[in-house]
């Protein structure tokens, strides 16, 4: 029980900090509509989602020692592990040579292993009604891995970089929200069932 609750408030915390990244669609995109501003936008953009990046993975490896299942562990861990490791290449190898659209596909590939990481975690969950949202999760990030992937491959060049921006942010809002309801709603479950279980006092 404990390391459950460990688990969603971990969970929330990834979700508060994608809505923190996601809440910059306010002011990046007002940036990049005028020339003098666009390259500080860009390279803002980039600062904050490769700093969003590892911090995400990080929480991410954290909560697989949260799990009593090997493989629900293991993908947790796989998908902690290559998000740390992107948002480290982007800060000390390749920052001057990134290009925002570049992003379209990172999301693409955040959303097929969180869809994998989900879809893993339901199967070896800890219990039947956090599995039904894990499984709803993996749905949702399957939905957006494919809407991304095609964005990406066929949109990108063709977009300017407000509209990625707003594209990039629009899914960490979504992303986020999801993350601290489910969450939340997981958090309130269990103190019910701690509530249903705990021995009453009488007087």
């Amino acid at each position: 029980m404990k390391d459950d609750v460990h688990f969603w408030i971990a969970t929330m915390i990834r979700g508060a900090l994608a809505l923190l990244a996601g809440s910059a669609v306010l002011v990046i995109p007002d940036m990049a509509r005028t020339i003098l501003l666009l390259p500080f936008a860009v390279a803002l953009s980039i600062l904050c989602l490769a700093a969003y990046g590892v911090l995400d993975s990080a929480i991410v490896f954290v909560t697989s020692f949260m799990l009593s299942s090997t493989p629900a562990r293991v993908a947790l861990r796989l998908q902690g592990s290559l998000g740390v490791l992107v948002g480290v290449l982007l800060f000390a190898v390749i920052y001057d040579q990134v290009r925002l659209h570049w992003f379209l596909y990172l999301i693409a590939f955040q959303a097929l292993f969180t869809a994998a990481a989900e879809f893993t975690v339901a199967r070896h969950g800890f219990n039947s009604g956090a599995s039904s949202w894990n499984f709803a999760a993996a749905g949702v990030a399957i939905f957006f891995f494919v809407a991304y992937a095609l964005a990406a491959t066929l949109l990108a060049h063709g977009l300017t970089p407000r509209e990625i921006a707003w594209l990039i942010y629009g899914y960490l809002l979504a992303f986020g929200l999801a993350e601290c309801l489910t969450a939340a709603r997981m958090l309130y479950a269990d103190r019910n069932r701690v509530r249903q279980f705990a021995p009453t006092t009488r007087t």
